[in-house]
């Protein structure tokens, strides 16, 4: 009998600090100053067009400053490519600038526009298995301050990379359009 009660009252203990949180959450949510909320409307609206676009899964937000630096990450059981991780990174980095400079948020921002290297994009690649492929397969390709990094995990040490891949976002661009230009010409000739 005292063992009923004793559960029963942890239960309820349970539940009233379990509400309690939950009210405490929702509280500072409607309290966070606006420009806050406005950037976290952004990210959020960012991430579920991304999420729906590449098949990628959310699994982080960060920032530096003030928002002088925003970045999503993303995890992704597809194994990528240099090209193809290139072509994700920049549509992801350009979604994401438009979203955030047509929202009228420059009193916000430093600087004001956005440009490439104030947003960032993290990939994290994933095989069937959840764990990341070991070198030469890409294990991770980002977008971070004006450079675009792809990185390969070394199989001797998985808690190190192997190599890191660098190009910077002018010429990650520059080679997106050469990339797109040649299946152009390709599609082309075969329609000769």
């Amino acid at each position: 009998m005292i063992k009923k009660n004793v559960l029963k009252l942890g239960i309820i203990t349970f539940f009233l600090v379990f509400c309690g949180e939950i009210l405490k959450a929702s509280h500072e949510q409607i309290n966070m100053p606006e420009e806050d909320r406005i950037v976290h409307e952004i990210i959020d609206s960012t991430i579920e067009s991304i999420r729906k676009k590449y098949n990628l899964h959310p699994c982080g937000i960060g920032l530096e400053g003030k928002f002088e630096y925003l970045e999503i990450s993303f995890e992704t059981s597809e194994l990528l490519e240099k090209d193809k991780a290139r072509m994700i990174l920049i549509d992801c980095t350009n979604e994401f600038l438009e979203k955030i400079n047509t929202h009228k948020i420059e009193k916000f921002l430093k600087p004001y526009p956005f440009v490439y290297k104030n947003v960032g994009i993290v990939l994290y690649i994933l095989d069937e298995n959840r764990k990341e492929p070991l070198h030469p397969k890409i294990s991770l390709a980002s977008t971070y301050k004006g450079k675009i990094l792809y990185r390969t995990v070394n199989p001797e040490n998985t808690f190190r990379f192997k190599e890191t891949y660098e190009e910077s976002y002018e010429e990650a661009l520059a080679l997106l359009k050469k990339n797109k230009d040649s299946a152009k010409v390709a599609e082309n000739k075969n329609h000769e």
